[in-house]
């Protein structure tokens, strides 16, 4: 078995569940929309990086061809443009913006909804089918989500970090189903585009 990309995917969780609490640290000294701008170019200038390195070292083995997945072309363009505002400008200033008034714990925990979301918008918006599991795993994570927004010490539900916080979840859900469309091409390209813009 493989098991280089289950160590992709267990890297790439645990990076994402670090980013949160972190990005909360950096929000006490720098506004929500510059953080996140900076957030996404590191994600370019990393995957430059990393693209180069994978470049150097095909070369260096004597390989001349490309990284084997399809470049984006012309026609991929509205899927990317709707990705990227969805996913590459607005979702991460909304979390920002989110972050800004709730915990970093509760954000991470919020970000939770990026999977109802995606299967929302892909059953409404993409007319994907959904058995009775799927709406019943909605319905756990939603009513899941509304307990982590209580905060007991205030007495009262504080709306507005959450709503942030779930508004950037369903960018992102739409960037998901958006991108789909186009899963067939360079990933790595597409993040790079993504995180440049």
């Amino acid at each position: 078995m493989n098991v280089r990309p289950l160590v992709a995917v267990l890297a790439s969780a645990v990076l994402f569940g670090v980013s949160t609490p972190l990005a909360k640290l950096l929000l006490g000294g720098i506004p929500p929309i510059a953080l996140a701008g900076l957030l996404y170019a590191g994600a370019f200038l990393g995957l430059a990086v990393y693209r180069g390195a994978a470049g150097c070292a095909r070369r260096l083995n004597g390989s001349r061809g490309g990284a084997g997945e399809a470049p984006l072309e012309k026609r991929d363009l509205p899927w990317l443009a709707g990705a990227i505002l969805s996913g590459g400008i607005a979702a991460p200033i909304l979390l920002m913006f989110g972050l800004s008034r709730v915990s970093g714990f509760a954000g991470s925990l919020l970000l939770n909804f990026e999977a109802a979301a995606t299967a929302l918008i892909a059953v409404l918006l993409f007319r994907e089918n959904a058995g009775r599991r799927v709406w019943a795993a909605l319905a756990l994570m939603t009513a899941g989500g509304a307990l982590l927004s209580w905060n007991s010490g205030q007495g009262h539900l504080d709306l507005a970090g959450p709503l942030l916080v779930l508004a950037a979840v369903v960018g992102w859900g739409l960037d998901d189903n958006l991108t789909r469309q186009i899963s067939d091409k360079d990933p790595v390209q597409i993040a790079m585009v993504k995180g440049l813009v």
